[in-house]
């Protein structure tokens, strides 16, 4: 139903648009051959009066044919027929100008109507409240926290969290100037964050992660893991076993679901008595597109984002951290874990660091007023990948075969490799080409710390990971219900969206022809096939809200000076308006196949975007 109702929902914005040119033309006394409502073979069709009523095929478009719309006889350039009264040609300019721009009036109008009674009803949207902060982002850096709701960008109104992102990447250069209200505050504060452009993304960003419901109300995924464990969609998320100490309680859900154990969760139905359970997972066995592997990943120690605390302790950006109170750090949670059992056993920290080719240690007790719960967000480590040194996962091939972590691989099958992607490069491609054939390593390999430094070599055959980390637990999006008090305040919303959306289409295309924002960010029908399929599972408020954004969307790409739209129409009137006379024939027919080619070869770029977007990514 979800699919039907966004499909009847383009067409709705399709004959909308197309019945402006329509109700244009019979008001100007033109003469309709045909009114259709998509493109291609026709499948439906009947005849009232002088038109013909169609559906065709293909609803990507439709089109009003009038009457005298060829602009000469196919007999001779030279010698175009006199137009009759009730055609295209017997109209004035100014009526002809109506009637072009008919469909580009009716979509805003649609939206001047549509906008004020979806905002009467209330729209739901995503709220627009920071439940994270990317390390090392504009973001991080300037210390905007978790549960931060943003309000405004540059002066405009945030309504949603897909505002932020549509904001920053249509806002002026340079620091951005945020209105935000802090968790618990009680007045809101301006900010200054300079966004960052992403190269992969081709988009100015902050670098933030929505919030999730506060109830962390789960969605699951039919016949997955969590749903055969007897996990319910709308179940509530209460504590997850395992996790490192100190993980908010999403970070505790993704760390369980990354980890190879099966998780064990505790959960309640909201609304039903002694629903509080706790549940343990199956992880599923792999699918068959799970690559095969050898148990080995990256040391996670690598400094990549540091600030308050951990700049006044000393860290730096790409110190790697080798151990906490003597203790080593290898894998994710570790830093979180050392640091907390020394706060908890109200001991000092020492952390050593390989800071270049020196050994440094950093000691809290030389820092006065540390706050070492505040080191715990204020340095953030990933994985090593500019080195070959692994950890090693516990009962894996590469651990059977003798590997242990902190041994550095220095050959893969004869051939030298010097960082992590040089591994898992050489690892994947060999795994893929002959997954039974062992793979040969050669590892600096220390059995004991003081002992000679060896190098043997190892057969490991790679194996399929024997867990699927798809787990089938999403957290659903923090709502917010965006709704006027009043009609009159609802037709100003209404009014002052229509606009906001215009304005934002010109901007998104100074930005692509400027190329500060990449053109694989513009979307076809795939696009809005799937946008507004998704929105239709929010109910019909949220469907119409993004039917009158597309139709101001379509009225503004219809009234570019493009050949063969609306706007190529019009321009021409203003040429013959001003000139006294119309363009020639010749000229028209040439612009014409120059708008074909580019609005196919526009069709092309957009539909391929698509498919990456949504069929392969």
């Amino acid at each position: 139903m979800n699919y039907l109702f966004a499909f009847l929902g383009i067409c709705l914005v399709i004959f909308v648009h197309e019945l402006g040119h329509f109700l244009a033309a019979r008001l100007c006394g033109v003469r309709v051959e045909t009114f259709s409502i998509g493109m291609g073979p026709r499948l439906l069709s009947w005849t009232r009066g002088a038109t013909r009523y169609q559906i065709a095929a293909f609803p990507l478009g439709g089109y009003v044919k009038m009457a005298g719309e060829e602009m000469h006889d196919a007999a001779s350039e030279d010698t175009p027929r006199q137009p009759r009264p009730d055609e295209l040609g017997g109209k004035t300019v100014g009526q002809r100008f109506l009637i072009f721009s008919g469909g580009v009036i009716m979509n805003v109008v649609f939206g001047l109507i549509v906008f004020p009674i979806v905002f009467l009803v209330g729209i739901p949207f995503e709220a627009p409240v920071v439940g994270s902060t990317a390390p090392g982002s504009p973001a991080w850096e300037a210390g905007l926290q978790p549960g931060t709701t943003v309000l405004e960008i540059e002066g405009a109104t945030i309504r949603s969290f897909s505002d932020i992102m549509t904001a920053v990447a249509l806002g002026p250069p340079g620091p951005l100037d945020l209105l935000v209200q802090d968790p618990g505050a009680i007045e809101p504060r301006h900010m200054s964050i300079d966004a960052k452009y992403q190269e992969d993304i081709g988009l100015r960003l902050l670098g933030v992660g929505q919030a999730y419901d506060e109830n962390m109300k789960l969605n699951i995924a039919p016949d997955s893991a969590a749903a055969q464990a007897g996990i319910l969609t709308g179940d509530s998320l209460r504590a997850v076993q395992g996790a490192p100490p100190g993980y908010a309680l999403i970070d505790a859900l993704v760390f369980a679901q990354n980890s190879q154990l099966s998780p064990r969760l505790q959960v309640e139905t909201p609304g039903v008595p002694d629903s509080l359970r706790w549940v343990t997972l199956k992880r599923p066995a792999p699918g068959p597109k799970v690559s095969p592997t050898i148990g080995i990943t990256p040391l996670m120690r690598h400094v990549i984002a540091v600030r308050g605390a951990a700049t006044q302790m000393g860290f730096q950006v790409d110190d790697r951290v080798l151990a906490i109170n003597d203790t080593p750090v290898r894998d994710e949670g570790d830093l979180a874990r050392l640091v907390t059992d020394a706060i908890a056993a109200n001991e000092p920290v020492r952390v050593s660091i390989q800071r270049q080719d020196s050994l440094v240690t950093l000691d809290s007790r030389e820092v006065a007023d540390l706050n070492l719960i505040a080191l715990l967000e204020d340095v953030v480590i990933t994985g090593d990948l500019e080195t070959a040194v692994v950890r090693v996962v516990q009962d894996s091939p590469a651990y059977r075969a003798g590997l242990r972590t902190e041994d550095r691989i220095v050959r893969i099958k004869g051939d030298a490799v010097e960082s992590w992607s040089d591994v898992a490069a050489s690892i994947r491609n060999l795994a893929q080409q002959n997954p039974d054939q062992p793979i040969q390593l050669d590892v600096f390999h220390q059995s004991a710390p003081g002992e000679p430094i060896e190098t043997p070599s190892f057969a490991v055959i790679p194996a399929p990971s024997p867990y699927d980390t798809s787990l089938g637990i999403n957290v659903y999006p923090r709502k917010v219900l965006v709704k006027a008090d009043s009609l009159p305040e609802a037709i100003l919303a209404g009014t002052h969206s229509t606009w906001h959306f215009l304005a934002e289409s010109w901007v998104f295309l100074k930005r692509v022809m400027t190329q500060d924002i990449a053109a694989s960010n513009a979307g076809g029908i795939i696009t809005i096939g799937a946008v507004s399929s998704h929105w239709a599972t929010e109910g019909l408020a949220k469907l119409f809200f993004f039917l009158a954004l597309l139709s101001m969307n379509l009225a503004f790409l219809n009234i570019l000076p493009v050949p063969l739209l609306d706007g190529g129409h019009l321009f021409f009137l203003l040429i013959e308006k001003l000139k006294g006379s119309p363009v020639s024939p010749r000229i028209q027919i040439m612009s014409q196949g120059v708008g074909m080619v580019l609005l196919l070869s526009l069709m092309v770029f957009v539909t391929v975007n698509d498919v990456m977007r949504w069929l392969i990514n």
